[in-house]
């Protein structure tokens, strides 16, 4: 009889233990839960970060709040442009296709010649002065004569015909005297003016070829029969000098 009482007691005991168990249940797995959730991440975390394996947050983890605030918002005209841009490098990168040419650039103006006006270049031809040159007059030649020298045939010339400049009075004897003076010619003569006789010129004298040999003169063309020292010239007389074998008459000379 007792263990019956003891038998029902026990049973109605379970009973009440069961209704509070089951009333108790919900609530205490409600806060069970989240404790087991955080102590399982935060378990999960501790092991990670004590193997060094601890993972970034993931783009999936970014909100769009974060997203709005790292990536630079573009103005529509940016896009556009931006958008230009590709289009013209993809058609650059084409085969044969022609590269845009870049706009040049223009220097800024120096600081000193900002406000200063831009010359003109003057498309009028200026006239050049020219200057007027009075005409040179040539000289006036001075009184000359010529005067040449010829010795015997084995001798030959001794001077070329040869201008020299006449000065007042001069005679045939003075112009031979400056001509063999200035050409380095001997020359030997005797006596003055009327008396005045060539005895030998460039080494070569009378009576070298004979009796009849002996030095004479002419002027223009004419054995003038008088000494050489008294015959006065006038500009443009050509004077010979001549070596004689026969008294003139080898020269053309005639005497009376």
């Amino acid at each position: 009889m007792n263990s019956k009482k003891w038998f029902s007691g026990i049973i109605v005991l379970l009973l009440m233990i069961s209704l509070l168990a089951g009333c108790a249940a919900p609530g205490q797995q409600a806060n069970v839960e989240p404790n087991q959730t955080q102590e399982s991440s935060e378990a999960q975390t501790e092991r990670e970060a004590n193997d060094g394996n601890v993972e970034q947050p993931t783009a999936s983890s970014v909100t769009a709040e974060q997203m709005q605030t790292a990536v630079p918002t573009e103005t529509p005209a940016e896009t556009e442009s931006a958008g230009k841009d590709k289009a013209t490098a993809a058609a650059s990168d084409k085969p044969g296709a022609a590269k845009p040419t870049p706009k040049p650039t223009v220097a800024p103006p120096a600081k000193d010649q900002k406000n200063q006006p831009i010359a003109k270049p003057s498309t009028t031809a200026q006239p050049v002065k020219t200057e007027k040159t009075a005409p040179t007059k040539a000289p006036q030649p001075a009184n000359i004569v010529t005067i040449s020298i010829i010795a015997d045939e084995e001798t030959g010339t001794v001077l070329d015909p040869t201008a020299v400049e006449l000065k007042k009075d001069d005679t045939v004897l003075d112009v031979l005297k400056r001509i063999t003076r200035k050409n380095k010619i001997q020359m030997e003569y005797k006596g003055l003016k009327a008396t005045a006789y060539i005895e030998g010129i460039d080494n070569v004298y009378e009576f070298d070829r004979g009796a009849k040999s002996g030095w004479m003169y002419r002027v223009n063309g004419e054995f003038p029969n008088k000494s050489a020292g008294a015959y006065e010239l006038k500009e443009g007389d050509v004077i010979e000098w001549l070596y004689t074998i026969d008294l003139g008459k080898d020269l053309g000379a005639e005497y009376e």
